[in-house]
């Protein structure tokens, strides 16, 4: 990190950090929501930007080692007149941590993103919801209802079943921006958490922009669409275990190619939870000729052990190696 001139403090890349966080007005927008009423050296505001300096400082200091993080660095210029090293004690980042607690920080974080895309516009939204587990060790404290969420064990992405976990739901732009993120118990299903996540930003984005919510097939249920209704746009993976989607794959359809020419595709309007909606198939080449190559092998293997092994063999049909995704018609 760079020396200031004169001095023996430094700035380095935390400059960076501190003026797109005041640009964005990040500090600004919680002093308003959560002002602190009693005299103060540090308003809430600036404590979340000494931690987000703190967190991208690469060191990661405990809460107890923040002063001593700060000692050579330019608090002044970095986070205001007159506050020094000392302010930033483990006591003021405690409160400020609780008031956020208290405050609601799935809440508290939607805000930050809504006033601050109000500076930046992005145009057509397309919004990627999705989930992921978090995996944890240690004992915790279920019978005192001291927490929001449940750490139990349930569908571990990681493999990890031997262990508790909680989710982390989280939604972000096309350009890969965060606009909501909630934690979640570690049991709760992705086609209710993926639900709750699409209302969530739609209650509290308002804008006059498109907005497309993107999310894979476990957001595909009749209940989710038909709760989200015709106004709502989305694109969604449609299971293939839908009656519709097995029907379609044994027809004769037309496959008009793709500019990408290992792939085609054809269109079939539907309407599955009472939704209008067009979904879109797409057939890769490459993945059929290697199907037919496993099944030509299954075969071979079969015919030398018993040849009359074909004739009990269900012989499944593979005319459409295909993913078909559901857009509304809105």
């Amino acid at each position: 990190m760079s020396i200031i001139e004169g001095t023996n403090v430094t700035v380095g890349h935390l400059g960076i950090v501190a003026g797109i966080f005041d640009e964005i007005g990040i500090a600004e927008y919680i002093d308003n929501v959560m002002p602190k009423t009693r005299h103060h050296n540090v308003s809430h505001g600036t404590a979340v930007k000494a931690l987000i300096l703190n967190g991208l400082g690469y060191s990661e200091r405990r809460l107890y080692f923040m002063p001593e993080f700060f000692e050579d660095i330019a608090v002044e210029r970095l986070l205001g007149k007159g506050i020094k090293p000392e302010h930033l004690n483990e006591y003021l980042f405690g409160e400020a941590l609780d008031a956020i607690a208290a405050y609601g920080p799935t809440r508290l974080f939607t805000g930050i993103v809504t006033n601050m895309m109000k500076k930046m516009p992005l145009g057509t939204l397309r919004i990627h919801h999705d989930t992921t587990s978090i995996n944890v060790t240690g004992d915790y404290d279920p019978d005192f209802h001291t927490r929001m969420i449940r750490l139990v064990r349930g569908h571990s992405k990681d493999h990890l079943n031997d262990l508790k976990q909680f989710i982390i739901s989280l939604a972000t732009t096309q350009h890969g921006i965060p606009i909501f993120m909630e934690p979640l118990s570690g049991n709760i299903s992705d086609k209710k958490s993926l639900l709750q996540s699409i209302q969530a930003v739609r209650a509290n984005l308002v804008t006059d922009e498109i907005i497309y919510h993107m999310a894979d097939s476990a957001f595909y249920t009749k209940h989710n669409i038909s709760t989200l209704g015709q106004h709502c746009f989305w694109i969604s993976h449609v299971p293939e275990t839908i009656n519709e989607v097995k029907n379609l794959c044994n027809q004769d359809v037309i496959w008009t190619p793709c500019t990408d020419t290992r792939y085609t595709y054809f269109e079939h309007s539907s309407s599955y939870g009472n939704i209008d909606q067009t979904w879109i198939m797409f057939h890769s080449i490459e993945k059929q000729k290697k199907r037919e190559e496993k099944f030509a092998k299954k075969v071979k293997l079969h015919l030398k052990k018993d040849r009359t092994a074909l004739r009990k063999m269900h012989v499944k049909g593979f005319a459409c190696e295909a993913d078909a995704w559901a857009i509304t018609q809105n």
